[in-house]
């Protein structure tokens, strides 16, 4: 039973970092974080392989009625090397929203971006 415990333990903590995982990235020996504008990640990190700019407009309701807001997203892929998945980096607005990796098939050879 303590053994069963312990296995449980260890299989929620591995979940738990495996998901907060995504949060930070580390570039040249420096560590990226949620939060911080393109042009630290540019400075740190290079060009990415792979830029997508993507501009999204939204109705907002306010007070007086409703006005209408233009964001601008831009997604900028990493390919991180050998044993690395590549990274998505997802900015609105100029600022760091959110890193995602992406798992690649070896058996395939080919890249999913």
């Amino acid at each position: 039973m303590k053994h069963l415990l312990l296995l449980a333990c260890l299989a929620a903590l591995s979940y738990t970092s495996a998901a907060n995982a995504g949060s930070t990235l580390r570039c040249n020996g420096r560590i990226i974080k949620v939060g911080v504008p393109a042009a630290y990640v540019l400075s740190e990190c290079g060009e990415p392989e792979n830029q997508v700019f993507q501009e999204s407009v939204g109705r907002a309701a306010t007070v007086g009625g409703s006005r209408l807001f233009v964001a601008l997203s831009e997604h900028w892929v990493y390919d991180r090397g050998w044993g690395r998945f590549p990274a998505v980096l997802v900015f609105l607005d100029g600022t760091l929203r959110r890193i995602d990796f992406i798992p690649v098939r070896s058996d395939k050879g080919s890249r999913a971006y």
